[in-house]
């Protein structure tokens, strides 16, 4: 992890902050957030799998892929970038998983998605979502997986995702 790339994110994440996250799908329109003045690079799920697959977000998109383009990312600009990683592409053992991919791939943080598989993305309809209780497993997960500890659970977290 980058430390002080995480301590940037975690400023910008202030309590009544606001930050423009835009959204890339891959290393080029990360570039141009950067070149346009922007803090931090959302690399956003629907991004990935229109650019990338030129299909709509509906869990086409693979973590292998994802992870390439968000080492890309790392490699083309020097800001904090959050990361859709969907429904962490599985259970809570694949939450895992794709926490510690996207953390060695560069991601300064993760979002995770409440949704059931196949997921869709959030604008489209027939969406559903995960009990309660197997979310809070994921998120266990996903905690647990970062390799710095910093004892929180948001992108907040001084040295983890």
């Amino acid at each position: 992890m980058n430390a002080p790339l995480n301590r940037r994110l975690q400023a910008l994440m202030a309590p009544g902050a606001g930050t423009l996250l835009p959204g890339a799908g891959n290393a080029l329109p990360a570039r141009f957030i950067a070149a346009a003045g922007f803090e931090a690079v959302f690399v956003s799920g629907a991004a990935v799998a229109n650019w990338h697959l030129g299909k709509p977000d509906v869990g086409l998109t693979s973590i292998t892929e994802l992870v390439d383009h968000v080492a890309a990312i790392r490699d083309a600009v020097d800001l904090p970038i959050i990361v859709d990683a969907d429904t962490g592409f599985g259970n809570a053992v694949n939450v895992g998983r794709t926490v510690r991919l996207l953390e060695r791939a560069g991601a300064n943080a993760v979002m995770l998605e409440d949704q059931t598989f196949p997921k869709r993305c959030g604008h489209f309809e027939g969406k559903d979502v995960i009990p309660a209780a197997e979310m809070v497993q994921k998120l266990r997960a996903a905690v647990d997986a970062r390799r710095k500890q910093p004892g929180k659970s948001s992108c907040r977290a001084e040295d983890g995702v």
